[in-house]
């Protein structure tokens, strides 16, 4: 089987697995979502890509926006603007995007370049989030506004908690100081790719056992990952307000 034609297929089966038209992946358009700028830049046009997904994710962005805005307003009735704002900010925020992105398994679709793709960049939240928001962009296009919301709702706002705004270390915080009397350890154990863009992994110890583990661009990203794993194994959210 050709790349070509294994690609080809590949998308078309994203395509089918998260409940979508085939025509998205036949219009290339779910292709270009997933294709980041490094990559395009690598290969340009002769290769059929065309482009990257940038233009899409900025489409995809506000069309995010617009849904969760509404999705927060209608359900949350009572609620005064300052919590809706923070609520919002949580579900389109990077780490949020990410996690979504982790859990449609959509990484080892990704065409990165090869300095990107050598430093680990199918794990970086920024590049996940980026890809979620350019597929809701290329969905918009292609089949409109309710369709794009069902599909929001279905694959990021039913999994995501629409009162979880503390992040994941000040619930890790809360949680190990009132069980354990003690605070997380977070501890790099691991970084890769070249120094203006590099990969951190940090686990973290809750009362001297690991409980999490994360990967980010910045240590600070890779320790609210292991917070949030953490958070996760033990069953627990961020505090609700």
């Amino acid at each position: 089987m050709s790349q070509g034609l294994a690609r080809r297929r590949a998308v078309q089966g994203l395509a089918r697995k998260l409940g979508l038209d085939e025509s998205l992946a036949e219009s290339g358009l779910l292709d270009t979502a997933l294709t980041h700028d490094s990559y395009a830049a690598e290969r340009g046009e002769h290769d059929g890509v065309g482009s990257s997904n940038e233009r899409l994710e900025f489409l995809g962005d506000a069309v995010l926006g617009a849904v969760v805005t509404n999705a927060l307003y209608l359900r949350h009735p009572e609620m005064p603007e300052g919590k809706l704002s923070r609520m919002r900010a949580a579900l389109v925020s990077r780490a949020a995007l990410a996690q979504t992105a982790q859990r449609l398994e959509i990484a080892p679709l990704l065409l990165l370049g090869r300095g990107e793709k050598a430093s680990g960049g199918e794990h970086r939240p920024s590049i996940l989030a980026a890809a979620v928001e350019a597929i809701i962009g290329a969905l918009f296009l292609n089949a409109g506004l309710d369709v794009t919301r069902r599909f929001i709702e279905r694959h990021h706002l039913a999994h995501a908690s629409l009162s979880e705004v503390t992040d994941p270390k000040t619930a890790l915080q809360e949680y190990a100081q009132a069980k354990y009397k003690k605070a997380p350890h977070y501890a790099i154990t691991a970084q890769s790719g070249p120094s203006h863009a590099r990969l951190f992994t940090v686990s973290v110890s809750v009362a001297g056992k690991t409980a999490g583990e994360g990967c980010g661009a910045t240590k600070k990203q890779a320790e609210t990952a292991a917070a949030r794993e953490a958070l996760a194994r033990i069953g627990r959210r961020p505090s609700r307000t």
